[in-house]
């Protein structure tokens, strides 16, 4: 069951005689390398989620069941659409997933994807998890530099015996009865959806495992399947219409989409309000409105497509005591899809039409070049038209496949000291397609077509430089032919892949032998030491397309992108029992930890921890500990390559009607002839040079815990954890966000941030030569303090007189953020994204979050189990009065109330060898909040936010229904 702690294990320490501290078992606790005796709790705050926990909850991929814990943050998922890697990370205490180290059995797992390459827990298969360890204090000194925010381990079931199969079926229900989403689909003339039974995940499993004679072995191999289906959002009411905010003071939603629409936005130069195609068909042109604007919500992806494959196999043989050798080799093949809405000649270029283009009518070519019309001159603007039609959608398809291998040796050296030697390699092969994008040079030419004998034909044609163009008719409705859009659309690829070699070696022990142990304990000094190396590198190929930026959705170029590094290190924990089993101290255990590393990227960086566990009875202990962890660059964070794309973003000083002022404007490069008449981002996505900073420097956390363990003999079966957590990391490597970069200068005038500000010619953000540098820095710091609570309480029914009944088990965990502080830069304010969310302070940081399941173990084989999940409530930051956070009033979205999710289970095992579970996650069909697209970009890719809302933190499918059967032999 999910565990608020390993404190379910008593502290107290054996103060009983050697020959009985021998009979007990040594483990290793996630957190430390140190074997211990197993009733010993961690010196760090560690939750575990079992095997059966995961049963309970349904969930056959591990992010899900991890972005529930309290202290977990959603990142890359299964609900990101438009901006997806198509991998699954996870994300520690929201400092982001290159802070939070993942590992296999103790081993770190590899990056996943060569554009976003950290850990792709999609590698791991659920039916194969025994339990997960999340230690949230700081795990740099004994795992790498990476743990800033903890340590999430994998714990899989070797030493299988038997046989086990599994499958699962689950599938969502949702009644789409959200009135306030309902009326603004209706006043946009969009038709409610009814009643959906949709989003079907099927997944099975298979496993067998064989002991070797005189079990001096095992080898277990697996073998999964998983299919998911696509959920549009066109089957929610509340993601049905991309939504923004209307009224005074912004206080209605109102559905609202992109100004690239099938009718046009013809602007000259790119500036002001624009003219549209006549929705009477007429070839004639009206002013544009926002009426005319495109609903590209229907087609996107609230759940992706998804077809995955692993398979692999663990195996062992002692061949003496001294030399038992290992081996591992991991699997994947995971193939998403996700979709987007059909692409258009966006509002991001300028286009040229000559004046006496055939296609267009006398009245059209009079309205965009006036006298110049039925001349060769041409007409220079942006166009903003949106291809509309069956099988127009984008595809983005990607696809990874994973290998990894692991061989050792390990064993026993007699003493009580063991060693473990071991080689690993891990390799990651990317590829995606994105299918029916538009080429901007295509689009150009066939835009120039002159008369050829009565034959609307291109210029290029005639001129002999492109004799497959075919002409594009933009001037009625419906005018495209399928010959045109062939000609014009395009597929873009891009291929890579991420490799990870891995050497170690370790010894543990103790000095027993030796005498060095504490006359006032009981156990001798425990050390662990060893050594490692290991060498990361990315690949990334793209296109022409690509490379050329000629892709009209994509907002810029992509580059190819390579690197590598290498690194050495040697590292080493103590352990020292000072006082064992006297009445006044049952135990006061002191805890160092050690690690020097050499990267070829940054040269030499250390991190240690020292920790301290007290208890001066076995039924209270107190914890406290120190984590310095020096954190290098990553390869992306160094090498990857900058180049101009979009992000969520909008321009203040665009639109007729600006929210800021001229003087602002004026420091952000807007001239006063400009003011007024800058074309807005297109759906709220503004150019942005992102990419890699090898000038990067390591980045500094320090890490404090303080805590409990309370095992009351009085209370049996109870455990109680209350620790508080203090990580600051200062010349933090972050980007600044685009938002945040165009806000301070238009509230500061700052030169620093201004001059991150560059407008295309005519002011806008959106255009060709407009932008807003947004690369790698080292910035100022994060400092997030907060306090975990755990509580764990099995009541055995005949304690309370209730007979042949079974017992109830209690589990609970709660995180209190305290404070998430950021400063961009040195010397600055820092701002405060406690109980907020937004354009700044990205997905909700509610100050509280929990989970509590309460389980009814029946002496009948049946479980019932409860489950109740909260989130609580957070603000807008635009609406603070902090300068470094405030934006345009948006009353609607001012507020994300606090949300309850009940979920109820049930596993029954039958005739001792299947067992049957089924269960209902998000009980009442609760909507998760909508909110405004055009803000902060929640239909985006930043925030990973899609449909109005954010589908990692919020259940978005409505009332989830699984069912699964286990057949064990």
């Amino acid at each position: 069951m999910l565990a608020g702690s390993v404190a379910a294990c008593v502290l107290a320490m054996a103060g009983t005689a050697a020959a009985a501290e021998d009979e007990l078992q040594e483990i290793v606790v996630t957190g430390s390398r140190i074997k211990q005796a197993a009733n010993l709790s961690s010196d760090s705050p560690l939750t575990t989620v079992t095997d059966k926990e995961m049963k309970l909850q349904g969930t056959t991929n591990v992010e899900t069941m991890l972005n529930r814990l309290p202290g977990v943050t959603a990142d890359q998922t299964q609900g990101v659409s438009n901006g997806a890697s198509g991998t699954a990370t996870i994300n520690l205490r929201n400092l982001g997933p290159s802070r939070t180290l993942v590992l296999i059995d103790g081993r770190r797992m590899a990056g996943g994807d060569p554009s976003y390459p950290y850990a792709d827990v999609n590698f791991i298969p659920a039916a194969l998890v025994d339990s997960v360890d999340v230690v949230t204090g700081g795990a740099s000194a004994v795992y790498g530099s990476d743990a800033v925010a903890g340590v999430v381990n994998f714990k899989m079931k070797r030493d299988f015996e038997g046989v086990k199969v599994d499958y699962q079926l689950s599938a969502a229900q949702h009644d789409n009865d959200n009135k306030e989403a309902q009326t603004a689909l209706k006043n946009f003339g969009v038709s409610v959806p009814g009643s959906q039974f949709d989003g079907f995940v099927r997944d099975s499993s298979f496993i067998i495992g064989a002991n070797a004679p005189n079990n001096r072995g095992n080898v277990t191999a697996y073998a999964t399947y998983r299919w998911t289906e696509p959920v549009k959002q066109s089957s929610r009411d509340w993601s049905a219409c991309s939504l923004s905010v209307s009224g005074a003071d912004n206080d209605s939603h109102v559905c609202q989409g992109s100004s690239n629409n099938t009718y046009g936005r013809f602007r000259t130069n790119g500036s002001g309000t624009g003219l549209s195609l006549n929705p009477d068909g007429s070839s004639t042109f009206v002013p544009y409105s926002n009426a005319l604007s495109y609903n590209y919500g229907p087609y996107n992806y609230l759940q992706r497509q998804d077809e995955r494959y692993t398979g692999g196999a663990f195996a062992h043989y002692e061949i003496s005591p001294a030399f038992d050798v290992y081996t591992d080799f991991m699997f994947m093949t995971d193939h998403t899809r996700a979709q987007i809405a059909p692409s258009a000649i966006f509002n991001s270029a300028l286009y040229n039409i000559n004046c006496d283009n055939p296609l267009m009518s006398a009245s059209e070519a009079t309205a965009l070049c006036g006298s110049n019309a039925g001349t060769s001159a041409n007409w220079s603007g942006t166009i903003g038209l949106r291809f509309s039609g069956s099988g127009m959608e984008r595809y983005d398809d990607i696809r990874h496949t994973d290998y990894r291998y692991v061989i050792g040796t390990k064993g026993d050296l007699g003493g009580g000291w063991s060693y473990d030697v071991s080689a690993q390699h891990s390799e990651v092969i990317y590829t995606e397609h994105y299918e029916n994008d538009v080429s901007i040079s295509k689009v150009q030419k066939a835009l120039q077509v002159v008369n050829v004998n009565g034959v609307a034909t291109c210029q290029s044609v005639v001129d002999g430089t492109d004799l497959n163009c075919v002409p594009l008719n933009i001037f009625s409705l419906n005018g495209i032919s399928s010959d045109a859009w062939n000609y014009i659309k395009t597929t873009s690829f891009k291929e890579g892949n991420v490799t990870q070699d891995v050497v170690q070696g370790s010894i543990t022990g103790d000095f027993g032998r030796f005498g060095m142990q504490s006359p006032l304990a009981n156990n001798p000094v425990a050390i662990a030491f060893g050594t490692e190396y290991r060498k990361e590198g990315l690949n990334l190929k793209v296109d022409e397309e690509n490379s050329s930026g000629d892709l009209a959705g994509s907002g810029g170029a992509t580059q190819n992108s390579s690197g590598s590094y290498d690194v050495k290190e040697i590292y080493g924990e103590l352990r020292v029992p000072l006082i064992e089993g006297r009445e006044w101290a049952k135990a006061l255990v002191l805890d160092t930890g050690y690690r020097w590393s050499d990267y070829s990227s940054s040269g030499v960086v250390d991190s240690w921890k020292a920790s301290l566990t007290y208890a001066p009875v076995s039924d209270l202990s107190f914890r406290g500990g120190y984590n310095r962890a020096v954190r290098a660059p990553s390869i992306l964070e160094l090498y990857s390559t900058q180049t101009v794309g979009l992000t969520s973003a909008s321009d203040p000083c665009a639109g007729s009607s600006p929210s800021a002022t001229l003087a602002q404007c004026a420091r952000t490069g807007v001239t006063a002839a400009q003011y007024g008449t800058i074309a807005e981002c297109t759906s709220s996505q503004c150019n942005v040079l992102t990419g890699g900073n090898t000038a990067l420097k390591p980045e500094t956390a320090d890490t404090w815990t303080i805590g409990t363990v309370i095992t009351p003999t009085f209370l049996r079966n109870f455990s109680a954890t209350v620790d508080y957590f203090d990580i600051r990391v200062t010349d933090l490597i972050s980007t600044l966000s685009a938002s945040s970069v165009l806000n301070q200068c238009l509230n500061s005038g700052d030169s620093y941030y201004c001059s991150l500000v560059h407008r295309a010619s005519n002011g806008s953000l959106a255009l060709t030569g407009g932008y807003i540098i947004d690369t790698e820095l080292n910035t100022g710091y994060l400092n997030e303090q907060g306090v975990d609570i755990g509580l764990n309480y099995l009541v055995d029914l005949e304690d309370l007189n209730i007979k042949d009944r079974g017992s109830v088990l209690f589990n609970f965990n709660g995180t209190w953020m305290a404070n998430y502080l950021v400063q961009q830069q040195p010397g600055e304010s820092a701002y405060n994204c406690r109980g907020l969310f937004g354009v700044t302070c990205g997905q909700p940081m509610p100050m509280w979050r929990h989970t509590m399941r309460v389980t009814w173990q029946t002496p009948w084989n049946i479980d019932l189990s409860g489950n109740w999940r909260y989130i609580g409530g957070v603000k807008l930051d635009q609406n603070t009065s902090n300068a470094l956070l405030s934006g345009d009033y948006d009353k609607a979205d001012g507020r994300i109330n606090s949300y309850s999710y009940f979920d109820i289970a049930l596993s029954a095992t039958l005739y001792d060898h299947y067992t049957v579970r089924f269960g209902v996650n998000n009980l009442f069909d609760k909507d998760p909040p909508i909110l405004d697209s055009n803000v902060y970009g929640v239909s985006g890719t930043s925030n990973y936010g899609n449909g109005n809302t954010f589908p990692g933190i919020y259940d978005t499918l409505g009332r989830t229904f699984f069912l699964g059967v286990t057949a064990d032999f």
